[in-house]
């Protein structure tokens, strides 16, 4: 009698495989999760910019700085927005940043504060840009790097 062929995978062959999957997983998804977060705070980053100049046009039609984000045409203060820039709901299950205003008799100050997911980036923390420019970060690492 002829030796009959089996066809397909051992157990041991699927558990080296798995194994490898595995490790690679491993290391492959702590990179992409870092490249997820500073893609994400570039949007807040983005997000305060173009508040940035919604009041400084504010000012310019007003000679005056607007008091609320409403005032700038924004849906509400503060509002919130999703990992691609969108606005949306504060309460939104999407929300990366929350952006609010604080204003001063000549001066402003922006801030985005990261959000769910958004919130373990403890590394910058909270963003904020001022009507002068200055750009801070409440977190660890240095402005340059966050911004």
């Amino acid at each position: 009698m002829a030796a009959q062929r089996t066809s397909g995978f051992s157990l041991i062959e699927l558990l080296v495989v798995t194994s490898i999957l595995a490790v690679l997983l491993v290391l492959v998804l702590p990179s992409y999760q870092r490249q997820l977060r500073d893609a994400r705070r570039s949007m807040g980053g983005a997000a305060l910019q173009e508040t940035m100049m919604r009041q400084e046009q504010y000012f310019v039609n007003h000679k005056r700085y607007a008091q609320t984000l409403t005032e700038l045409a924004y849906p509400s203060h503060p509002y919130a927005i999703d990992a691609h820039g969108t606005v949306v709901g504060k309460a939104d299950e999407n929300r990366v940043y929350l952006i609010n205003l604080t204003t001063h008799t000549n001066a402003f100050t922006l801030y985005a504060a990261p959000q769910l997911d958004q919130a373990t980036d403890s590394e910058c923390g909270t963003l904020s840009l001022d009507s002068n420019g200055a750009k801070r970060v409440s977190g660890d690492n240095p402005v340059r790097r966050c911004w």
